[in-house]
């Protein structure tokens, strides 16, 4: 028996009595997608799929979305990514690291993604958490004034150009001027009304997000400070910490994230393992939504 429990945190539930191996019909992704935007965050518990099952599951939550760095690509699924400290290349710690800041996935592309989940194939005992960060209670907890000042206003957003805090790592670097001119500057709103529910939410603060529409820099800059820091007070932040076999699924129209900074792996009590799969559009038992 499916059972959705929300979790101990300001945000998010956890889902058991799931077995997505076995497909996930129409009524079960009803139930699953209904439960991630009234929670924005879903954890799928003690799940066990290969790279097939897992993919077609993600394609039911829209089109998968092959990332820009294509040489972090799975190797015969571009569609998936894995993300780690395992590999050769994790020794990089601006790749092992690339995402221990905040962002939205694809808010720097014109159809930026709208759902995103990881896969958690091997845990640490220890560290390797994700943090999410609830951008439609970020929104709702604006001042009215704040919220008639930005009411209409389009953010500039570029791969790794916004402003960083002290304590976040560049974003994994664009690997060449190839991928880079993939992803040329694309406007957003600020705040974003749901394209299924039509709840508003402030919109991808994090590392792309670098200029306002008609707004000098001086004056943007600080705003969208003002606005992140609102935004990452800890009453809107929940930080998951993986068991093998979770299956996370976040709604990006509605959050950021951020990795939290991990060391290469010596062994198996401090290894991290997740595949991950962004998907933009509607999934496919909303696609008639208004």
């Amino acid at each position: 028996m499916t059972a959705i429990t929300p979790l101990d945190a300001a945000f998010g539930a956890e889902i058991r009595g799931v077995d997505l191996a076995a497909g996930a019909g129409e009524a079960l992704m009803r139930l699953l997608t209904g439960a991630l935007y009234d929670h924005r965050v879903i954890v799928i518990r003690d799940q066990s799929l290969d790279e097939e099952s897992y993919l077609g599951f993600g394609r039911q939550w829209g089109e998968p979305i092959p990332h820009v760095l294509d040489h972090m690509r799975m190797a015969g699924y571009p569609e998936l990514m894995t993300v780690g400290n395992t590999e050769k290349r994790d020794e990089d710690p601006k790749i092992r690291n690339g995402a221990a800041l905040w962002h939205t996935d694809q808010s720097y592309e014109k159809a930026p993604a709208s759902a995103t989940m990881l896969y958690s194939i091997v845990a640490p005992a220890e560290g390797g958490e994700t943090q999410f960060c609830d951008m439609a209670a970020a929104w709702d907890n604006l001042d009215e004034a704040m919220k008639r000042r930005i009411a209409g206003i389009r953010v500039a957003h570029k791969y790794g150009r916004g402003k960083r805090r002290a304590d976040e790592p560049p974003a994994n670097p664009i690997a060449n001027d190839e991928q880079d001119s993939r992803v040329p500057p694309v406007w957003h709103p600020l705040v974003m009304p749901h394209p299924v529910t039509g709840r508003r939410a402030l919109y991808a603060l994090g590392h792309g997000a670098y200029a306002i529409e008609g707004m000098a820099d001086a004056e943007a800059e600080a705003l969208l400070d003002e606005l992140k820091d609102h935004a990452l007070e800890e009453r809107h932040i929940y930080r998951h910490k993986y068991a093998a076999g979770d299956l996370v699924v976040w709604d990006t129209l509605q959050t950021m994230h951020a990795a939290t900074p991990i060391g290469v792996a010596t062994g198996k009590a401090d290894s991290r393992l997740l595949w991950r799969i962004s998907v933009r559009g509607r999934p496919a038992v909303h696609a008639e939504a208004a």
